[in-house]
């Protein structure tokens, strides 16, 4: 049998294809504001990505295979059309370096992730299977808690370094390290967790984890490698505003304020994957302006080449394509430091007083739907029961309001980004204005990008280290949590926070379970000895039946117990320059190599 590397694809993303299909046959946008008259007709492109769950088939943990078959070749190189791709964002990237908190797994940050820096694995754009990049051979599993790694060789850093096993080691011990929870490097300990290398030889290398880890490949999507020569001899401000890397973009300058530049990296050597081809677009260069109108402008004035755009702005751009991104839009809850949300009937409260049907009519004109959960359906445990909308329930909302014995005067804030989904400002005062017509004192506070990930992240795992939960007083994690208190920055309870949040590796437990579910993780407003239990055992599971049992009691449990605020499913609407060709990832990620143009 095969490895779960090389798992094929047995069942599709239904409940999202129905969804980007709403999306493409829905009603228009609002009339156009004279800002931004109506441009030429736009050609569209019906793209609806079929995003497949984890096969759910036994694989022995001893029967590993190759994670590409040799007899693959590398495609040819691809010629563009044009030499200088222009791609905006909704804002600024904090950071090209990964090596701290702030390179995320959104279009601000793709240079970080996915141009200049290059993931140990990735889930293919058209196979859906998890590939090698340009720095990784193969993989088989060894033991329950060991995969082996080969290298390839003739791989060079940009600065000429060549890539070798102690320069994978360096960054799997950095990103897997259990004391300070990956050393704050952004996504790769919310998916792999404990993990550490060991040099076999110069071209392999092993990857042990801190349990047994069957699904490794699938989670080192986020699990980046720079120069360490480099790296060690930066400061922590070159760190953030360089990155040498080994993708198939180098930076050629970041202008604060303004763009950052990048030039196709000349000795990238591509490898089988369709996302692992040698770039095309000779020049690259991202610019960020937080209105979607203005994004819209730029295209159909020919000052962009591709840009997320808003549903109301999708006929007014040259050319659009519709994705699934991956992203549940969800109000993570403090459970624990925040003495209302700590109650499971304000929590369920909270979720019945919100009417979420009326709200996908009145502000997303219907192209939307409700969503009961914080991870895409086609995600191994997220089943169509767990999912569901918990309904619009006002007079049970206020009967759980006195059975908690709710106290007014603690507020409750929600904290949201502004332009991180479509309408999100008008999505969060609507909600907002249900909680305080059941008696909920409650608040929204819109804010910026940097400002919401601090407070989202005062939590108890956000800068602690495992030594410091050991030494905390009490028995129980929850204990632990509420004597040491919410962590940095903002040492203070995070109330509710506003994230689109991911999940890539399809697999529940070992994603959201790590980031969003668990006391030690970075992201999480809930601290449950049961429940971590349930999830360090679902992802020590090996791959099948029992697994997918697992995963979905976790699931359940997360549903039962109101321990988030979920509301639906992202939709992304791309626009583009009528000749730039591009397939839209079943998640937000670019990969500026897989873009070229026609003329």
């Amino acid at each position: 049998m095969k490895s779960s590397s090389n798992l094929r694809i047995t069942h599709w993303l239904t409940g999202l294809v129905a969804l980007v299909t709403l999306v493409i046959v829905g009603c228009g946008g609002a009339e156009a504001p004279t800002a931004a008259p109506a441009g030429p007709t736009p050609t569209v492109v019906n793209v609806i990505p079929e995003v497949p769950a984890i096969q759910s088939t036994a694989a022995p943990q001893g029967d590993a295979t190759k994670a590409i078959p040799a007899a693959t070749e590398v495609p040819a190189a691809v010629v563009s059309g044009k030499d200088t791709l222009r791609f905006v964002s909704n804002e600024e990237p904090g950071t090209l370096g990964f090596s701290n908190n702030l390179c995320l797994g959104n279009i601000q940050s793709t240079i970080c992730e996915e141009m200049i820096g290059e993931p140990f694995t990735w889930i293919d754009t058209k196979s859906f299977e998890v590939v090698p990049l340009s720095h990784i051979e193969s993989w088989e599993q060894i033991t329950p808690d060991r995969w082996r790694f080969n290298l390839r060789d003739g791989v060079k850093f940009h600065n000429g370094v060549p890539w070798d096993a102690d320069q994978g080691k360096f960054w799997l011990d950095f990103g897997g390290d259990e004391e300070t929870a990956g050393n704050a490097g952004a996504n790769n300990f919310g998916f792999h967790g404990v993990i550490g290398g060991e040099v076999v030889d110069p071209m392999t290398l092993d990857i042990t984890c801190g349990k047994n880890c069957p699904i490794l490949p699938r989670t080192l999507i986020f699990t980046k490698v720079m120069e360490v020569g480099w790296w060690k001899g930066a400061d922590e401000d070159e760190r953030a505003a360089n990155n040498v890397g080994l993708g198939p973009y180098k930076l050629v300058e970041w202008r604060r304020g303004i763009s950052v530049e990048l030039e196709a990296y000349e000795d990238y050597k591509p490898n089988k994957a369709h996302d692992a081809q040698a770039p095309s677009i000779p020049h690259v260069i991202q610019l960020w302006r937080t209105e979607t109108l203005v994004r819209a402008a730029m295209l159909q004035a020919g000052e962009a080449d591709w840009a997320e755009i808003s549903l109301d702005d999708r006929d007014r751009v040259p050319q659009f394509k519709v994705g699934t991104n991956n992203e549940a839009y969800i109000f993570v809850m403090d459970t624990v430091h925040h003495p209302e949300l700590r109650k499971i009937e304000v929590r369920e409260a909270l979720n019945l007083a919100t009417d979420c049907q009326t709200l996908m009519t009145e502000i997303f004109d219907n192209l939307f739907k409700c969503f009961g959960h914080m991870a895409q359906m086609g995600t191994e445990g997220i089943t169509p029961e767990n999912s569901a909308d918990y309904g619009y329930d006002p007079d049970r909302a206020r009967e759980l309001l006195k059975i908690a014995n709710y106290d007014p005067a603690n507020k409750i804030i929600l904290h949201m980004r502004n332009q991180r989904i479509p309408k999100d400002t008008e999505y969060g005062e609507a909600v907002v204005t249900f909680w305080k017509e059941v008696g909920i004192n409650a608040e929204l506070q819109i804010v910026e990008a940097s400002v919401h990930t601090s407070i989202g992240r005062s939590n108890c795992g956000h800068g602690r280290t495992k030594s410091d939960f050991e030494a905390a007083a009490g028995t129980t994690l929850l204990e632990k949590c509420l004597s040491l208190g919410p962590g940095k920055p903002n040492f203070s309870s995070m109330h509710l926070t506003a994230p689109a949040t991911s999940t890539e590796s399809l697999d529940f437990a070992s994603r959201q379970g790590r980031l969003r579910l668990s006391c030690y993780g970075r992201s999480s407003g809930v601290c449950d000895d049961k429940l971590q239990a349930m999830i360090d055992l679902a992802i020590g599971t090996d791959t099948g039946p029992l697994r997918v049992e697992r995963n979905i009691a976790v699931a359940d449990y997360v549903y039962d117990n109101f321990l988030i605020h979920p509301n639906f499913i992202n939709v992304a609407i791309y626009g583009m320059s009528a000749d730039l060709e591009w397939r839209p990832y079943y998640s937000p990620r670019i990969r500026a190599n897989t873009m070229k143009f026609t003329k």
